[in-house]
């Protein structure tokens, strides 16, 4: 199967809880599947940004990115972020790519602004994907690698945008035409008003959640980027625990896995 996997969550911020998806997305591939690693890095790229006295602004779930911001964001997620995760698997004795979207022309995004009120809200270098070339991935898996991407695309005039991890994973699953696609996350799966976990999501359910302000800030562009995707072509999508509960494993077994699943419309 092609897997497309985004990583996120506290559990992805320290060694160990790296170390525990580590092992899981590495038993993956040595089972056969073809792995495609996303990530983010939202909570570093704010730790680094506080120290450089640059101030942080999310509008809708997705960070407002000034020049300055963007080129942060270039280093923690591209650099660290990116080299500690091939770290890991390195440990582990699988090769893995350590690239950014902008690297061998895979992704091509677009500047996109935030509507709110009937007001719309620039956000700076911020864009989405609007053109996947997967080569450099198909490459990686024929060299036995697991390519992992951070989230960072070329704009039209060459500048690099910052661009939502979830975006992105959903991208890369469409243009790979991916059997499955995994969000990894700290809140396990998306929850109702009573504080209730959804084990099961409709797609036409999702409009009504972000209305009613049930799900907020990072989640609304996480559904979002699901809805747009079940409306094409993946028939369904897994938001699990980031913790070291082996649900990646549990859920490519199709079995309950503690998180959510999102389908179409049934």
């Amino acid at each position: 199967m092609k897997l497309v996997i985004k990583l996120g969550g506290q559990a992805a911020e320290d060694v160990k809880g790296r170390r525990k998806l580590a092992r899981q997305i590495v038993k993956l591939r040595r089972a056969g599947h073809a792995v495609v690693v996303v990530h983010g890095g939202g909570k570093a790229l704010t730790r680094t940004l506080d120290r450089l006295g640059i101030a942080t602004e999310f509008h809708q779930g997705l960070r407002v990115t000034d020049a300055a911001t963007r080129d942060v964001a270039l280093m923690v997620l591209a650099g660290i972020v990116n080299k500690q995760w091939v770290a890991e698997f390195a440990a582990l004795g699988q090769p893995a790519l350590g690239i950014c979207g902008g690297d061998a022309g895979l992704v091509y995004a677009r500047k996109i602004f935030s509507q709110a009120n009937g007001q719309k809200k620039d956000l700076g270098y911020v864009g989405r994907p609007h053109k996947i070339r997967t080569r450099v991935l198909e490459m990686a898996w024929r060299g036995g690698l697991i390519p992992v991407v951070a989230s960072l695309g070329l704009g039209p005039r060459g500048e690099f945008l910052n661009i939502n991890a979830d975006d992105l994973a959903a991208a890369l699953a469409l243009a790979l035409q991916a059997d499955r696609l995994f969000y990894l996350t700290e809140s396990g799966g998306v929850w109702d008003a009573q504080r209730r976990l959804l084990p099961l999501l409709r797609l036409g359910e999702i409009p009504g959640l972000i209305r009613q302000g049930i799900v907020r800030e990072g989640m609304i562009p996480k559904l979002l980027s699901c809805a747009r995707l079940l409306r094409q072509q993946v028939g369904e999508i897994d938001i699990l625990s980031a913790d070291g509960s082996n649900a990646l494993l549990r859920a490519m077994k199709k079995g309950p896995h503690g998180g959510t699943r999102i389908v179409k419309n049934a």
